[in-house]
């Protein structure tokens, strides 16, 4: 081999062995930020506001902050955001059991899931601090769920009521006269909060056919109203 030769193989292995800190330290960030370290299961609590704003360029979101619990029993508080799409099926409404995944860093991925897949000891947790609806009728659901109807972020909001009618929860915001455009905003906000909830509220209560929503000013004009009847069907993880 020639000096030329041996001088290139030297300076290839400088090279690789000048590399090798950095692969590692950039599989070790990898593997901190997105492989998959322990999951984490909650419920959303019953009076947990959902309502979502609009982010930076216009989007809804909403952001959800939850205790949650590993198959140990340890508890971990975990921050995410939801992107909401026009029905909102990627929502978690009150009363929704949750698995998060979890890297040592992030929060990598989250889904509803069926209670009966959550572990033994993070379940007991979870029901523990869990404060269940105690409603035995619709008409006492209704007044229930008066206390925590989303409400978030609105100042130009008046009034909230919740009734049942025949099979059917009735719920009606009123708003300021001369708040029109704070209560049409209200209505693509909240939209598709009641669309997501009527699914959770329907596992309540099987005899609940549908919701409504309506939004009204203080003179008694309609802004906006909604029925919601069809289910839309939670992605439950089985396995």
């Amino acid at each position: 081999m020639n000096k030329q030769k041996r001088y290139l193989w030297i300076i290839v292995a400088l090279v690789i062995i000048a590399a090798i800190p950095v692969v590692l330290f950039l599989k070790k960030y990898y593997d901190n930020r997105y492989v998959l370290d322990d999951q984490y299961f909650t419920v959303v609590p019953l009076d947990y506001d959902i309502t979502p704003y609009r982010d930076e360029i216009g989007d809804r979101v909403t952001d959800y902050t939850l205790t949650c619990y590993n198959a140990e029993g340890e508890s971990r508080e975990l921050s995410f955001a939801v992107l909401i799409d026009a029905h909102g099926s990627d929502l978690y409404p009150p009363g929704t059991f949750i698995r998060v995944d979890m890297s040592k860093q992030l929060v990598i991925g989250r889904r509803a899931i069926d209670k009966t897949t959550i572990p033994p000891k993070a379940i007991e947790m979870i029901e523990t601090n869990f404060v269940p609806s105690t409603a035995a009728t619709l008409r006492e659901y209704a007044e229930e769920r008066l206390d925590r109807l989303p409400r978030k972020n609105a100042p130009h909001l008046t009034g909230t009521s919740a009734k049942a009618t025949g099979t059917t929860l009735w719920f009606t915001y009123t708003f300021d006269n001369n708040a029109k455009e704070a209560a049409e905003e209200a209505a693509e906000l909240l939209d598709p909060v009641f669309n997501a909830q009527f699914r959770t509220d329907k596992q309540a209560f099987e005899e609940l056919t549908s919701l409504t929503l309506e939004i009204i000013l203080e003179d008694g004009s309609e802004i906006f109203t909604q029925k919601y009847e069809t289910i839309i069907e939670f992605d439950y993880e089985k396995r």
